[in-house]
């Protein structure tokens, strides 16, 4: 087994809403990443360590406030 990274489910519409920011477009440029990449992070990709940096501090969050550990079987070559 293997442990990941991913963001708390629905946190990034949840901020987004909350400090009324108004589009995926408007909070990834607030956060310095591209559109597609708050689209990979939603849909469960780890998130890189300057996304997580970005997200925590432009929210005040703590790390472990925004992501959680999963763990993920590993796969076995043929």
């Amino acid at each position: 087994m293997s442990q990941r990274i991913r963001i708390k489910p629905g946190l990034l519409d949840r901020l987004r809403t909350f400090s009324g920011i108004t589009s995926d477009d408007a909070q990834a440029r607030m956060l310095g990443v591209d559109r597609a990449t708050i689209n990979r992070v939603k849909n469960g990709e780890q998130p890189s360590a300057k996304f997580m940096a970005a997200l925590c501090s432009s929210y005040g969050l703590g790390l472990g406030e925004a992501f959680e550990i999963y763990e993920v079987a590993e796969e076995v070559a043929a």
